[in-house]
């Protein structure tokens, strides 16, 4: 385990505190850490690999993920934000999640471009940053918000500070912040961060060790986790055998 690497989530309401809890216990069959904000600590006294803080907010907005990556890089060199609704594959070999879960990410944002960009195109975000004086490329800044890595680097700040008032105009007109892959990305530019981009993310292999359920059900997700924890346990009886095999 790469103890620079520190994962979080955002975990608001019954329904993505239980999900929350089943990716809790998916990493945590690696020893890895997991940085929680959400409303209802108390959920997650039973995860030991957790790390909570409470946040009870008047109205849901996505762009609370930046409360977590903050926290996080408090804590450790690299934030991995995943989205709650995640879980590990269950056929996934245990060497290849190991290593996906320790890889070493450089200075800047990590994330997967999402393509073709016109299909997620959010003009009120473009003009919004454009009246603010926000340099970008309308090329590159349609992110998948769902699993990207940050690493500490001095442009941090004010990239936090870009996406804080993508937050208060999104807040002002009522938006619960949904598309913020959008603002994250020209704020990542704008703030002169260096960005890499789907190739480099792929690299790390994350993508193909954790599948996004996208809403799955608790009750499909729980059959989900059974799974994974029957994989886990058969294949440590085959490695068991075959260690004694070898020692014959």
């Amino acid at each position: 385990m790469n103890r620079d690497n520190l994962f979080c989530t955002l975990a608001i309401g019954e329904k993505y505190r239980e999900l929350a809890r089943f990716l809790c216990r998916d990493f945590a069959v690696y020893g890895q850490k997991i940085f929680i904000v959400t409303d209802d600590v108390s959920d997650f006294k039973s995860e030991k690999n957790a790390i909570c803080v409470d946040h009870k907010p008047a109205k849901f907005s996505f762009h609370d993920k930046k409360i977590a990556l903050r926290k996080a890089l408090e804590i450790a060199p690299t934030a991995i934000f995943v989205d709650a609704d995640t879980c590990m594959h269950f056929f996934s070999d245990r060497r290849a999640v190991a290593v996906a879960l320790g890889h070493g990410f450089a200075p800047g944002i990590h994330v997967s471009n999402m393509y073709p960009e016109g299909l997620w195109s959010y003009p009120e975000v473009e003009q919004f940053a454009q009246e603010r004086g926000m340099n970008f490329s309308r090329n590159v800044i349609t992110y998948w918000e769902g699993l990207f890595a940050i690493t500490r680097h001095p442009a941090l700040e004010q990239f936090f500070e870009n996406w804080d008032l993508f937050h208060q105009e999104a807040d002002q007109r009522g938006h619960n912040g949904a598309g913020e892959g959008t603002c994250i990305a020209i704020a990542a530019e704008a703030a002169g961060l260096p960005r890499h981009y789907t190739n480099e993310m792929m690299q790390s292999n994350l993508p193909g060790v954790l599948w996004h359920t996208r809403g799955l059900s608790t009750r499909l997700r729980k059959l989900h986790h059974l799974k994974f924890g029957a994989t886990e346990i058969l294949k440590g009886n085959l490695n068991f055998r075959m260690h004694c095999w070898a020692l014959r």
